[in-house]
């Protein structure tokens, strides 16, 4: 699983099962995860980031699964807690266990501060709201790309991350290039939201039992 484009041979169900299983116990690590940085951990965690599709920690629904595991269709979002002085704010989503030597970003999007959520399908390409950029997330598209985690390696978590911002960000933006420099600079306070997806060895949806 790359960066880049997968080949037919990568995307074979069997080829993906291998995968997972090799690498079920490598993980890219918290450490890899933008809010680890020094500085963006010591911002205040005043934003409250939260979902109506899935609570802190708790199960993604499978609509939100990326291609060839569900409708890669984003989450419904929604925050409080800006800075009065804040005028954009930045959302991050990144995946920490990927079995790669950094996290993955799923998503990386941003937008003026007078907006506060965003519904389901706004951060996939085409449909975000007015003022909302949607800029290129790890795997080489804009906009969002829902959990596909290999089969049978385990639980995954999708790491949003919601940056208040004294200033708009430049539009060519990345994960991989200038964006944590550029939230050293900029960076009010920060919010964060983890929901979870799973799938078993023949690439099914795990659907974690209630207590």
């Amino acid at each position: 699983m790359t960066h880049s484009a997968a080949s037919p041979l990568q995307r074979h169900p069997w080829v993906l099962r291998w995968a997972g299983l090799l690498t079920r116990g490598r993980h890219a690590g918290d450490a890899s995860l933008a809010c680890s940085d020094a500085m963006l951990a010591r911002l205040p965690a005043t934003v409250e980031l939260r979902s109506a599709d899935f609570a802190h920690g708790k199960a993604m629904a499978q609509r939100q699964a990326g291609e060839g595991v569900g409708d890669n269709r984003s989450p419904a979002l929604a925050w409080q807690g800006l800075p009065p002085q804040a005028t954009h704010w930045l959302l991050l989503c990144e995946d920490p266990d990927v079995p790669l030597a950094h996290a993955i970003a799923h998503a990386l999007a941003w937008g003026p501060s007078s907006l506060n959520a965003l519904p389901q399908g706004a951060l996939n390409n085409g449909h975000a709201p007015a003022g909302v950029t949607l800029a290129m997330n790890g795997l080489g598209r804009r906009g969002y790309d829902g959990p596909r985690p290999l089969p049978g390696h385990g639980p995954h978590r999708y790491v949003f991350q919601l940056y208040a911002l004294d200033a708009m960000p430049p539009p060519d933006l990345s994960r991989e290039g200038e964006l944590l420099p550029w939230l050293h600079a900029h960076a009010l306070a920060r919010g964060r939201l983890d929901g979870l997806y799973q799938r078993d060895w023949r690439g099914r949806t795990v659907v974690p039992s209630r207590p």
